[in-house]
């Protein structure tokens, strides 16, 4: 069983003089990473952006240099408000020019790569209804999906489950049953869930009817995951030795329905450090992914024997 795992690559992992590129990429190799999750952003920056995202001058490169290791490359739009899926209600032509670079990019990776995930956030509109938010994500799906097909591309739009936070009751893709109607929504099959595991887990005590295992019509529609774990200090991106974020069981939940989709912990650089070595702490959850994935593949053996 051939699973991709890997992290979300944001350039602070490898900014510093200590540490570098090259010296990363052979950590991951050794690590067992078998792909790359990045943030894409181009036009204007500041500080803050050029430590999180892959800016666009070095889109290619960094590319390269992932795929020269053996890595796959997922993608991840910019968190940039430029970027946000919110524009769609009434800036959707502007937002359809943000979006043109990025899909150039793909059409040149597809060449080199059978399967790309895109990444992207719900829209949070606190002046619009729900029903305006949600209306807002499939209309850019649908887009997307569109631009996909008619460029042959073997490509897939991740709608992330995030965390439904107060004061953005309206936001769209904030539970289950709102990624799920936005998939079903769309209705293609280059549009899907991204699961991400400890948001679900923030959500469960305020979602209704919420369980640690989704029915099938929410597992169905998952074509991407982000693992990590939560910290005591209400941020969400720590690295995966906490035991807070029971994923084993939602992984074996997948697993029994079909095969894996890609994996990308989306461990932050700043909790890492919060623990200790921040490439250690990432070392170790590389482990305790892998570690569950050949548990997972010998229960497929024992259940084939």
């Amino acid at each position: 069983m051939t699973v991709l795992l890997g992290n979300s690559g944001a350039p602070r992992w490898y900014f510093g003089p200590d540490r570098s590129f090259s010296e990363y990429l052979d950590r991951l190799v050794e690590w067992g990473a078998t792909s790359a999750e990045i943030v894409l952003h181009h036009g204007a920056f500041d500080e803050r952006t050029a430590r999180v995202h892959v800016l666009e001058p070095d889109w290619r490169s960094t590319i390269q240099a992932y795929r020269a290791c053996g890595l796959a490359v997922q993608f991840h739009v910019s968190l940039d408000q430029r970027f946000a899926t919110s524009r769609w209600r009434r800036e959707r032509d502007d937002l359809r020019d943000e979006y043109q670079p990025i899909l150039r990019l793909l059409t040149e990776i597809a060449e080199e790569q059978p399967r790309i995930v895109l990444v992207l956030h719900g829209a949070v509109d606190l002046s619009a209804t729900p029903e305006d938010n949600e209306d807002a994500t499939v209309g850019l799906l649908d887009w997307l999906a569109t631009e996909f097909s008619a460029r042959s591309l073997p490509a897939k739009a991740a709608i992330e489950l995030g965390a439904a936070k107060p004061g953005r009751e309206s936001s769209a893709a904030r539970s289950r049953s709102s990624v799920s109607n936005i998939v079903e929504r769309v209705g293609s099959a280059q549009v899907g869930i991204c699961w991400d595991t400890a948001h679900d887990i923030e959500n469960a005590g305020i979602e209704d009817g919420w369980t640690l295992i989704p029915g099938n019509q929410f597992l169905r529609h998952v074509i991407h995951l982000h693992l990590h774990d939560l910290g005591d200090d209400g941020l969400a991106h720590y690295p995966l030795v906490l035991d807070r974020v029971p994923f084993a069981a939602q992984l074996e939940s997948l697993a029994r329905i079909g095969s894996l989709p890609s994996l990308t912990m989306e461990i932050r650089w700043y909790c890492a450090s919060r623990l200790g070595d921040p490439w250690e702490m990432l070392g170790e959850s590389y482990a305790v992914v892998e570690r569950e994935l050949r548990h997972i593949a010998a229960l497929r053996d024992r259940a084939s024997t």
